[in-house]
C-alpha cells in the first residue's frame, strides 16, 4: 500500500511521517554517514519538508518501508540551493511540470540485492510514475548514484545527466533531468507490477485525507 501526504509539516506529528523522519535518519545519517544531517532526536528533517512537499510512503501494515519526497522546482529545492554542483551542464530545470525527486530510501529489511530493487522499492518507483502521470508532471530532477542512469533507462524514462559523476559526502553522485512519458508509464507497469497502482486523486490535502492504495 502507498500513502501520500501533502499540505503537512513535521509539526503535525503524523505517525507515518514520524516513521519517515527516523527512516531517513537511519539511512542518510547512520548508514551513509551524512553527519551534517544528524539530529539528537533521530529525526532527519530539513528546510524542504514544508507544506508543498509531497511524501510517498510504501506501507507494510502500519510500517513505512520505503519513501520518496517530491519538491516543487518553482521554489528553493536541493538541486538549486544545496547541490548546484550537480547541475553544471545547463541551468537548473524548473517549472510547474517539473518536481524534484529526493530522499529516496528503503528500510534495510525490505531491500533487494546490491543495486537491485526489492519489492517495496519497485512499488515506490511505480507509485512515483503513477503519481506524476496523474498530476501532469512530465519531468523530474534527482540527485543520486550514477547507477540510476541505466536503471531509469531500462524502465522507460528519458534521462539527461546534468553533470559528470561527482564525489558528494563520500560517494559518487550525479544530477539528473528525467522525463516521464506515456511510454514510461506503460513500461514501468509492465516491468514492476502485474497490475497498475491506483492513486485516486493523487494529491493529498492534509493529514485526514491521506490516500491509500491497497
Amino acid at each position: 500500500m502507498i500513502r501520500i501526504f501533502k499540505n503537512v509539516t513535521p509539526a503535525d506529528r503524523i505517525e507515518e511521517l514520524e516513521q519517515v523522519w527516523r527512516l531517513r535518519h537511519r539511512v542518510f545519517v547512520e548508514e551513509k554517514g551524512w553527519s551534517d544531517l544528524a539530529r539528537a532526536d533521530g529525526r532527519e528533517i530539513d528546510q524542504f519538508d514544508h507544506d508543498e512537499a509531497v511524501h510517498l510512503c510504501v506501507m507494510r501494515g502500519a510500517r513505512v518501508v520505503a519513501y520518496a519526497r517530491m519538491l516543487p522546482t518553482t521554489r528553493a529545492h536541493l538541486l538549486s540551493d544545496v547541490l548546484p554542483e550537480l547541475c553544471r551542464f545547463r541551468d537548473v530545470p524548473r517549472g510547474a511540470d517539473t518536481m524534484e525527486w529526493t530522499r529516496h530510501c528503503v528500510d534495510p529489511d525490505h531491500r533487494g540485492a546490491t543495486f537491485a530493487m526489492g519489492e517495496a522499492e519497485r512499488e515506490l518507483v511505480l507509485g512515483i510514475v503513477e503519481w506524476a502521470s496523474a498530476n501532469a508532471i512530465d519531468h523530474l530532477t534527482a540527485e543520486g548514484h550514477p547507477v540510476w542512469v541505466s536503471r531509469l533507462l531500462r524502465l522507460g524514462f528519458g534521462v539527461e545527466p546534468l553533470c559528470l559523476p561527482t564525489p558528494i559526502a563520500g560517494e559518487m553522485a550525479i544530477g539528473l533531468h528525467i522525463t516521464v512519458s506515456e511510454g514510461t508509464l506503460a513500461k514501468t507497469r509492465r516491468l514492476l507490477a502485474p497490475e497498475r497502482i491506483e492513486l485516486p486523486g493523487a494529491v493529498v490535502g492534509g493529514r485526514d485525507r491521506a490516500i491509500a492504495r491497497a
